[in-house]
């Protein structure tokens, strides 16, 4: 019971700092410009709005200055894009706040190892990619489907739903665009929150060769 009590909160403690990282990781790439601008010359066709690729540039500057809490020219897009913009910038906000996390993550941390399990933190460990590799595996295999529940469970509208028709901002960042900053943004999150645990058995095995571990 105690040791299943261990993994649970070694579980909780790394599902913590996967937020945390993951938070990080999304506004520092939703805040690059340069970023927007290689996806748009890669991924978008904006031709039946008039934009060319000699306007990706100044276009990804304006997106990355909004999104990052400043003023900017939106006037290419409409309204309902305007809002839509509006509350990513919303969302980015609230991640920036995503760092109060890691205040729970190490008091539980601490709490961890004043009496260490190692058995305990492996079981959590492994509990932990079980379930990441269950969503990467859910990703991977639809990923338009989950991108569709990701934007269900972070709006609270339906101004996320955009008509290329009619609305630019869609073909500025077709679904192409997000399965590549998907795989950019896992590239980051993945090695920084795997650092933590790689660490810990990194001590723990010079320990055991410096000394008897207890089983």
């Amino acid at each position: 019971m105690k040791r299943t009590l261990y993994a649970a909160g070694t579980a909780l403690c790394l599902l913590l700092l996967l937020i945390v990282i993951a938070c990080a990781a999304v506004t520092h790439l939703g805040r690059d410009g340069s970023l927007y601008a290689r996806c748009f010359h890669a991924f978008a066709n904006t031709e039946r709005f008039g934009v060319s690729d000699a306007h990706y540039d100044g276009i990804a500057r304006q997106l990355a200055a909004y999104l990052a809490g400043q003023e900017a020219d939106l006037s290419l897009f409409n309204q309902r894009e305007r809002t839509h913009l509006s509350d990513i910038r919303g969302l980015f906000l609230l991640f920036d706040r995503g760092w109060l996390l890691l205040l729970p993550a190490l008091l539980l941390g601490w709490a961890l190892l004043r009496r260490p399990d190692f058995k305990g933190f492996l079981l959590g460990c492994g509990f932990s990619l079980m379930l990441l590799g269950m969503a990467a595996a859910y990703i991977a295999l639809d990923f338009e489907r989950a991108f569709i529940l990701m934007h269900r469970l972070l709006f609270t509208n339906d101004l996320w739903l955009l008509n290329p028709s009619t609305d630019l901002l869609i073909c500025l960042m077709p679904e192409e665009m997000f399965t590549f900053l998907a795989g950019r943004l896992a590239l980051i999150v993945m090695p920084a929150w795997a650092l933590m645990p790689t660490l810990v058995i990194l001590w723990r095995t010079m320990r055991c060769g410096r000394s008897r571990c207890a089983p």
